[in-house]
């Protein structure tokens, strides 16, 4: 997974916290009022696919510096 893969993965990312955040700032949901459904779900959507494009960025950019690790000068297949 290369530079395109690492983008997608933020762009999840962003996209899961727009959706957090949509019901208020389109002032569908009014601070301080119970939460209708539909702010549950995009919340609850949202906070699924941030944590997704988050872990998934990070496992890949983790995968990504053990390439390079491996394929260092200095080191030593065991």
């Amino acid at each position: 997974m290369r530079k395109l893969g690492m983008v997608g993965l933020a762009l999840i990312f962003l996209a899961g916290v727009g959706l957090v955040a949509a019901p208020f700032i389109t002032g569908q949901q009014q601070m301080r009022e119970p939460w209708t459904a539909a702010t549950r779900d995009d919340v609850i959507v949202g906070a699924v696919l941030a944590v997704l494009g988050f872990a998934g960025f990070f496992t890949a950019l983790a995968g990504h510096v053990a390439d390079l690790y491996r394929s260092s000068p200095g080191h030593q297949q065991p």
